[in-house]
């Protein structure tokens, strides 16, 4: 009667987790995010400077606005750097690129996964115009080199001349203030910069590019108020962090390295049983029942190959110089992996026991025979976090065939004693 209470206690506590779980997913949502619609026409990101997956989920949305027709990208960068990463998408060399790379180095964009975006976009979206509207951070280097170019070209009287050597201005009088003035001049130039070179552009739907801060709909002070105050409700503001831990499609391919590490935790102690055994298993096993022993079969190896192939059931996180971001469904991922520690802990004890069978079909803080329960457990909540439907088939099966051939032993065992 006791282990009925404790595995019923057990069970509970454990759906007051998952439903936990569900709270916490469902209602921790950031408010400062504004999506897109199709009224949208200045459609901002807000992203942390040089992390891969920032970048990669940056080129999703601008080629998928690019295959639907627009050109124009907007990012935080100096003007004069635009204008030569224009002249480089044109270019059959690197040569500009490679003078403008050198010329960020001490910069947070100083990053190999920076030039693979910039070149991806020349590979996939060669028609892009990059527009610039940040002060000009490389204003003796780049800023500088562009004025020449210009000045070699006759074109000392252009728009871009001036536009190159205002922004050159800008850069130098950031530099040259006290650090608690840096912030808020830099803040009005780069909004100058942005309504000036959305006038410029003729006010088509734009995609913008720029650091979090900037983009922040709860600071008032930021780059993003004023434009939200002129164009209102065609404004959006989504932070790259929250693509970059969006849930993966259940069904995208691909090698899981949590689902190798669940793996591992399952089959080594089964190894190291196999030279353990409990003392008289041999006579339980000729009485097996075979349906529930095809199931058992099929089972594992449809949560073996689904724990391998599906990328959805890794973790959603991201780290950056100093920040972590990650999807609340993590919780459950989490979850999943308590219980295979709770799964070694059986197995731990086991190994040190007298290795009766009472001691191989023994429960765990409750868990009845814990170690079949807990690791179909696992599987279940680690196809809840990754919302594969496949998973948790496959984890159905596999407990119906291994959890109930083990209850049968366990009876036979009570009997017995």
């Amino acid at each position: 009667m006791k282990e009925k209470i404790n595995a019923v206690l057990a069970f509970f506590v454990l759906a007051i987790l998952i439903v936990a779980g569900y709270i916490i997913v469902y209602n921790v949502k950031d408010d400062t995010d504004i999506y897109p619609s199709a009224d949208t026409k200045i459609e901002l990101y807000g992203e942390s400077h040089g992390l891969k997956k920032f970048y990669d989920a940056e080129y999703r949305i601008w080629k998928e606005r690019y295959d639907d027709g627009q050109r124009i990208l907007f990012m935080e960068i100096p003007f004069s750097s635009a204008k030569f990463l224009n002249m480089w998408l044109k270019a059959d060399n690197d040569e500009i690129l490679d003078m403008y790379y050198k010329n960020l180095e001490g910069t947070l964009s100083h990053r190999p996964a920076y030039i693979r975006f910039l070149k991806t976009i020349k590979e996939s979206c060669p028609d892009t115009i990059f527009i610039g509207t940040d002060v000009d951070h490389q204003h003796d280097t780049t800023g500088k080199a562009y004025l020449e170019y210009l000045e070699e070209n006759g074109l000392k009287d252009s728009e871009d001349y001036t536009l190159a050597k205002e922004c050159i201005k800008q850069g130098e009088e950031y530099y040259s203030v006290g650090p608690e003035k840096m912030e808020a001049i830099r803040e009005d130039y780069m909004i100058s910069n942005f309504l000036n070179a959305y006038e410029r552009v003729g006010k088509v739907r734009i995609i913008g590019i720029y650091g979090s801060y900037h983009t922040d709909t709860k600071n008032p002070s930021v780059m993003i108020a004023p434009i939200i105050k002129i164009y209102g409700s065609s404004v959006s503001s989504v932070k790259v962090s929250t693509l970059a831990v969006k849930p993966k499609n259940p069904l995208l391919p691909g090698f899981c390295v949590s689902g190798l590490a669940f793996l591992l935790m399952l089959f080594i102690p089964n190894i190291f049983w196999t030279k353990n055994k409990p003392i008289g298993y041999e006579n339980y096993v000729t009485g097996e029942n075979k349906v529930l022993l095809i199931l058992e079969r099929v089972g594992e190896v449809l949560v073996t190959c689904s724990l391998l192939i599906f990328k959805c059931l890794d973790p959603l996180v991201v780290f950056g110089r100093s920040n972590i971001w990650y999807n609340p469904r993590i919780v459950f991922w989490i979850l999943a992996f308590v219980l295979m520690i709770l799964y070694e802990c059986y197995w731990f004890r086991y190994f040190a026991s007298p290795k009766f069978m009472k001691d191989y079909y023994s429960s765990l803080l409750g868990f009845p025979v814990a170690g079949a329960t807990l690791p179909v457990l696992a599987v279940l909540i680690m196809a809840i976090y990754g919302r594969s439907i496949i998973l948790f088939v496959s984890g159905i099966i596999l407990g119906i065939g291994h959890i109930g051939i083990h209850l049968g032993h366990y009876k036979e065992a009570i009997k017995e004693r």
